[in-house]
C-alpha cells in the first residue's frame, strides 16, 4: 500500500510522485531532497552540489508552505502527518540529524519505531504529557 504524507501546516501532499520531497537547509545552503516514503527505507536523493555532514542537523521545510517542519516534542525531529486506513491523520516523526536512523509513526495503540537509533529517543514523551520537574 502507497503511503502519503502530508505538510502539517499547509495539508498539502508531499509525495505526488514515488518520493517525498522536502528543501533541506544548513547555514546559508539550501535545496530540494527526496526521501524514500517506505518506513524504514533512509534512501535520500540530493544534487551533488549540496553536502550533508554526519551528525549535523539539518531544517526541513515543506516545498510548498516553506513552514519549518521541527517538531515541538523534540528538535532533533521532524513533524509530518500521514493517512491511516481510516483517513484519519497520524504523526510521523523522524530524525533530521544526518546518519541518525529513527522514525516513530504514532497511532492510536502507541507508537510504531523504525531504525537503528530509534532507542536514542526512548526519554521522550511521545503522547505529551508534562515531564516531572520536581523528581515526584
Amino acid at each position: 500500500m502507497r503511503r502519503e504524507y502530508y505538510c502539517p501546516h499547509c495539508r498539502k501532499l508531499l509525495n505526488p510522485g514515488t518520493l517525498v520531497v522536502f528543501i533541506v537547509e544548513h547555514d546559508q545552503e539550501r535545496e530540494l531532497v527526496l526521501l524514500a516514503p517506505e518506513l524504514g527505507d533512509y534512501s535520500i536523493i540530493y544534487p551533488a552540489s549540496f553536502t550533508f555532514e554526519l551528525g549535523t542537523l539539518y531544517t526541513f521545510r515543506c516545498p510548498l508552505c516553506r513552514a519549518d517542519l521541527s517538531s515541538n516534542l523534540d528538535q532533533r525531529l521532524v513533524d509530518i502527518l500521514s493517512l491511516t486506513d481510516d483517513g484519519s491523520p497520524v504523526r510521523v516523526s523522524f530524525s533530521r540529524v544526518f546518519g541518525e536512523r529513527a522514525t516513530f509513526v504514532f497511532a492510536a495503540n502507541g507508537v510504531d519505531e523504525y531504525g537503528e537509533h530509534a532507542e536514542r529517543f526512548d526519554a521522550l514523551n511521545f503522547f505529551g504529557e508534562a515531564p516531572d520537574r520536581d523528581g515526584d
